[in-house]
């Protein structure tokens, strides 16, 4: 700024795009300005950070901003593997534990503990760091997650048009000692699968495929063991009882609505990976900004404890683990189906199913097979994964077996479970009827939770539509 940079065209790339069209200089300089109109961050005003916010790191950048700073201080964005090759994810699980996600905002640059193996601070939070290789020609990577991100986007990759300036959007230097091979700044392509061509299996393979989520009718052995927390707006209650498989006990936790009278409606819920880093003792549940809303609204939730998940993680690898584990998973929602079957106080006629990312992802074979017990689902962040799962735990296999009705909410830059190839597939391929689905599409990456309202606000209608209204006290 000081040495009138945005001014100075040398320091930019050649061509600069916005929703693929070039634009001249003049026309890229007027989309490069600050809160007050001119030259600058998007979050900074009058071409200067707001006072008292120097310690903080730069936000608000798109991706041509932060090349062309590069180039003027004699560096250069980060190529990806370079990128990766810092932040070490070996040791996330303790990384993630002392940096900035999910908190209230950004903090001074240095002051959080998440310390990276060559010395590197924030690269997981804070701010997003820009990537220097192309996306599929058009978009550009941001790694490490933000303060406002879930844990697990320290690992998982984001990609957002090169014009983005979100302010979440920051950068990262790189000075560096010899000229990089030519390979490493090459355009990265996305692996992809043709669903257009796909063919689910027959109805004779699919009931094979029954047999490996079968389990036994077995006694619950059920447990209350109390009231783990109460608020203004809910009672929570952890009880345990049986799970289908190897002897084992498992949890959950009803959320239990005040102000309503019973029987509630429920919804079962499936969190996102972001548990898989959280601590194995359960002191507070990951992923309740997902579904608070709705035990507001007067609905109860029911949160199972998944196995390999807080205190059900075991260092055993499974057999067969790439198929054991969703199978696990569905008989951990079915057995706790079974359990709210016994309770007076849950309407057995009026389920839904609540899942997000992964919960969304294996949540499509899930809500499949547990369909005759729910009146709807609903899939948060979730679409097919890019890389053909197993036999027997391929949701491209079970979507079109799906007749219940269906409410997608995603992200329109999710990397994750890109729109054009992983979300419009499973969409299209729903076998609900197509008036008793909707696929709506938030401007955020892979965490649509970063637009709250209009999450809550469509998540309610929709169960509204197919529950019905509850039971008030009145």
């Amino acid at each position: 700024m000081n040495h009138g940079g945005y001014q100075k065209p040398e320091y930019w790339p050649a061509v600069l795009q916005k929703n693929g069209q070039a634009l001249s200089w003049s026309e890229a300089l007027q989309l490069f300005r600050d809160t007050t109109g001119r030259p600058g961050l998007s979050t900074w005003e009058g071409g200067h950070y707001p006072k008292g916010k120097g310690d903080l790191p730069v936000s608000g950048v798109s991706w041509y901003e932060a090349a062309a700073y590069a180039k003027f201080v004699g560096k250069s964005l980060p190529v990806l593997g370079q990128w990766y090759q810092a932040a070490d994810f070996d040791i996330a699980g303790y990384t993630v534990q002392t940096s900035d996600l999910r908190s209230a905002g950004l903090s001074p640059t240095g002051i959080n503990l998440g310390l990276g193996p060559y010395g590197t601070y924030d690269m997981a939070g804070n701010v997003r760091e820009w990537i220097a290789n192309p996306l599929d020609g058009d978009m550009r990577f941001i790694l490490g997650g933000s303060w406002k991100s879930p844990n697990y986007l320290y690992t998982s990759p984001e990609a957002l048009p090169p014009i983005d300036r979100s302010d979440t959007n920051g950068l990262r230097c790189v000075r560096n000692l010899g000229l990089l091979p030519a390979a490493a700044k090459e355009t990265i392509h996305r692996v992809t699968r043709d669903f257009a061509s796909y063919k689910p299996v027959s109805d004779e393979v699919f009931r094979a495929y029954k047999l490996l989520y079968a389990y036994s009718n077995a006694p619950l052995n059920a447990t209350v063991e109390g009231v783990v927390k109460e608020t203004e707006d809910w009672r929570e209650e952890k009880v345990t009882f049986d799970a289908a498989y190897n002897g084992e006990r498992m949890a959950a936790y009803l959320f239990l609505p005040k102000r309503v009278r019973a029987p509630y409606q429920t919804v079962l819920f499936f969190p996102s990976a972001r548990v898989l880093f959280l601590p194995p003792d359960i002191n507070a549940l990951g992923d309740v900004n997902y579904f608070d809303y709705i035990i507001q609204s007067g609905r109860a939730v029911v949160y199972p404890i998944y196995k390999q998940t807080y205190d059900r993680r075991s260092i055993k690898t499974l057999p067969n683990g790439a198929v054991d584990l969703p199978v696990d998973w569905y008989k951990d929602a079915a057995r706790t189906l079974d359990y709210l079957d016994t309770r007076y106080d849950i309407d057995k006629n009026k389920m839904a199913y609540l899942g997000v990312s992964i919960g969304s992802a294996y949540g499509v074979i899930i809500a499949t097979l547990l369909q005759d017990r729910l009146k709807t689902a609903v899939f948060l962040d979730g679409g097919y994964f890019l890389q053909k799962p197993p036999q027997g735990v391929d949701g491209a296999d079970f979507a079109p077996r799906m007749k219940k009705p269906v409410l997608m909410v995603n992200g329109r830059y999710d990397y994750t479970f890109p729109l054009d190839t992983s979300q419009d597939p499973l969409f299209r391929m729903l076998g609900t009827p197509v008036s008793e689905k909707t696929h709506i599409v938030l401007d955020t990456p892979h965490d649509v939770s970063q637009q709250r309202a209009t999450l809550i606000r469509k998540v309610l209608g929709w169960l509204d539509r197919y529950l019905g209204r509850v039971n008030s006290m009145d």
